[in-house]
């Protein structure tokens, strides 16, 4: 998702006359893309703020080094902070407005924050320049209504806004046209695309609307939460052979009281229940999915819950991490109560299961 706002804030930038450089000592502006999904994610940009101030003042020009994303939605006056030589922030919501604010801290010779969650806008994906030339990013809609207890997303992206299926339909249209064969659709929770929309769509309509396009031969999609999936849904992955048969489907716990405590809405027997069910209408489809471990008040019972339901299920792919708190969510009011080492423990467990798992499927 990010990577796919990248393309398009650069495409924006090229609109205005700007180009991209390689050579970093040469260049006029600096932007960095940030997210607050996991604390490591924001080490790794303040670690890059010593770096750019050396870029800064070897550069024989003025340059400019804005802040763009989830993080500087959520952390204006500590970046500034931490780094004089950023001169402005851009939340989530003012991606559109990035041209301007350029030119303004050059003319102003001042510092700007627009952080401001009004209105969703999508860029115009005329403007997007796309770095693959075969596989191209589909955004169908924007925010999350889940408040996931561990998650800062929907306090940084906004609530749910579905983008209309008439853009959604034209933009795969021309990208068709333009020689694209692959497209992934683009949502925090795909599964809830249409609520809000005056005319009466879900996820499964516009799948097959997309599917009718000629010319794109292979349409993925991310991220399907598993308490809005459908069987309305699975029978359209089914049924439509240009869908992938990969279906990222984070479970994050097998234990219910871990789940609970999360705010994820299901429980393990329902998301088994959907597993059973998708491998029942669609043989061979292979599964990926997002595990935290050392959630507050995960003792060994709830861990070994995950691990055997990893073991069952015997997922394709998995994204795996510790518990990172972050401020502003609800879980971070819980005390961080399982040790940092037991954290690690768990984590190179699941780990190492998922790697022979892996091992297993390849033999």
């Amino acid at each position: 998702m990010n990577k796919h706002d990248s393309e398009a804030i650069l495409g924006l930038l090229m609109n205005h006359g700007y180009e991209l450089t390689k050579n970093r000592n040469e260049a006029d502006v600096f932007l960095i893309n940030t997210c607050s999904v996991r604390k490591h994610a924001e080490d790794k940009v303040y670690s890059m703020f010593g770096e750019l101030r050396k870029l800064k003042k070897k550069n024989k020009h003025d340059s400019v080094v804005g802040v763009m994303g989830c993080m500087a939605q959520k952390d204006k006056n500590e970046i500034f902070r931490r780094s004089p030589n950023v001169d402005f922030v851009c939340g989530t919501h003012n991606f559109h407005k990035i041209p301007e604010i350029i030119e303004s801290v050059i003319k102003e010779k001042t510092k700007i924050a627009i952080t401001d969650m009004g209105k969703q806008v999508f860029i115009s994906p005329t403007l997007s320049s796309r770095e693959n030339k075969s596989l191209a990013w589909v955004s169908i809609m924007k925010g999350c209504d889940n408040f996931c207890s561990y998650c800062i997303v929907p306090y940084v992206r906004g609530r749910e806004v579905s983008r209309p299926p008439e853009n959604i339909i034209q933009e795969v249209e021309e990208l068709a046209h333009a020689g694209y064969k692959e497209i992934t659709l683009l949502g925090q929770n795909v599964n809830s695309y249409g609520k809000g929309l005056s005319k009466k769509i879900d996820f499964s309509d516009l799948l097959e609307l997309v599917h009718k396009i000629k010319g794109i031969e292979r349409i993925q999609f991310v991220t399907s939460h598993p308490k809005d999936i459908s069987l309305k849904l699975i029978d359209a992955v089914a049924n439509l052979e240009k869908v992938s048969r990969y279906l990222h489907f984070p479970l994050q716990s097998g234990s219910d009281k871990i789940l609970r405590l999360m705010n994820r809405g299901y429980t393990l027997s329902h998301y088994i229940e959907i597993v059973n069910r998708l491998r029942e209408r669609i043989p061979g489809i292979r599964l990926g999915t997002d595990i935290i471990v050392g959630f507050p008040k995960e003792d060994e019972e709830d861990f070994e819950q995950t691990y055997q339901v990893m073991k069952d299920v015997e997922f394709n792919h998995a994204y795996m991490f510790k518990y990172s708190p972050r401020e502003g969510t609800s879980a971070f009011k819980l005390k961080d109560d399982v040790p940092e080492q037991v954290k690690k423990d768990r984590l190179n467990k699941i780990i190492n299961l998922q790697s022979s798992m892996g091992k297993k499927k390849e033999n």
